[in-house]
């Protein structure tokens, strides 16, 4: 894969943002700003990296919404309006909301287990799912 990455020049790119996160650290003493915007500021760093740093070094509920985590809250309540999940509203407050509801760390460790083992992309395991009497998605007979 690393061959297939510098041939269209993503190792080199991958090197770069690194390279200037690294000097950043450097400049801020190793220590990981505790602002929102200024964690975002860092190279290399979008809504998804900005939610763990806060998440996980600063113990803020923030949800680790990727793709997983769009699926399960998609199928299970109804499906987004904005291709992009990091600009759809109703995707963004759902996710807060769920991770909202107990401890943010396992919350959001658990989705990810769940999209994995049971909301698959391809052939969801609905007949295990603990939640498809309440699902839209099962619910919908698109199984």
């Amino acid at each position: 894969i690393v061959e297939t990455l510098s041939r269209v020049g993503l190792q080199a790119r991958r090197a770069s943002v690194l390279k200037r996160l690294a000097n950043e650290m450097i400049r801020l003493s190793g220590v990981v700003p505790s602002d929102r915007e200024e964690i975002e500021n860092l190279p290399g760093v979008g809504q998804y990296i900005a939610n763990a740093v806060e998440l996980l070094v600063f113990d803020r509920p923030r949800p680790l919404l990727d793709t997983n985590m769009a699926r399960v809250l998609e199928r299970y309540l109804h499906p987004r309006k904005l291709a992009d999940i990091r600009h759809d509203p109703w995707l963004q407050e759902s996710a807060f909301t769920l991770v909202e509801q107990g401890d943010p760390k396992k919350i959001n460790w658990a989705v990810l287990d769940f999209a994995a083992l049971v909301c698959k992309p391809r052939s969801p395991a609905c007949e295990a799912c603990p939640v498809s009497s309440s699902c839209t998605y099962f619910a919908s007979a698109i199984v």
